[in-house]
This record gives structure tokens, sequence and C-alpha cells, in this order.
């Protein structure tokens, strides 16, 4: 097995997730790697990488992902063409870009800029 880039976050799932009572066992660890996998670019590991971690079926794997998407937990983004699938983690735990976290930066410095102009 071919060691994957991620910024590894240890074992840890969030207070939110772990306690989920609508989330099955396999939906939150898969859920973890996905985070643990999401990257500037995406979780963009294959499922082989799925069943060879937890020891899914290929059936496991697909079911998973989709229960994930269905309940708003990730989101899949495939592009037939390339023969590529990105995931990313949703709602309050997506990972946010540099350059995301730098345009909001910058909007809350023009932001506070205009506070201070019409306080003058």
């Amino acid at each position: 097995m071919s060691e994957t880039k991620r910024d590894f976050k240890g074992v840890w799932i969030p207070r939110e997730i772990w306690l989920a009572p609508d989330l099955t066992s396999q939906q939150k660890m898969m859920w973890a790697e996905i985070n643990s996998l999401d990257n500037d670019f995406g979780c963009v590991v294959s499922n082989e990488h799925f069943r060879n971690t937890f020891q899914f079926s290929e059936r496991q794997v697909q079911r998973v992902i989709k229960d994930l998407k269905e309940k708003g937990m990730i989101e899949v983004e495939i592009n037939k063409a390339k023969d590529t699938r990105v995931i990313h983690v949703a709602g309050k735990f997506r990972r946010m870009s540099e350059e995301q976290l730098r345009d909001i930066e910058l909007w809350r410095l023009a932001l506070v800029e205009k506070y201070h102009a019409g306080r003058s």
C-alpha cells in the first residue's frame, strides 16, 4: 500500500460527529479519514485506500460515501472526462484554503477600516 500525503491529525473525531445518532460507526470513521485527507486539493484517494484502511468491501465504501453525501457531510466532485473524484468535507468542518483565508482577512480589514472611517 502506497503512503498517501495528508495532513494527519491523529485519531480525532469532533464531538458533533462522534455523538451524531444518525451516523453509523462506519460513516464516522470514513468521515474522519476524509477530513484527514482533505487538503488544498481535496481528498483524492481511491476506494481502494478506504478498502485497505478499514477492511471494507467495495460496496461498503460506495454505500458510506453515498450516505455521507446524502447527509450533507461531504461533497463529491466527479470529472468523468478525466476519470477523477475529489471529496471535500462539507459544513462547519470544511477546510479553507490559504487563499480563502487571505480573502477573509482582507475583507475583515476593509470592514474595520470602514468602521473607523465612519466614527471619525
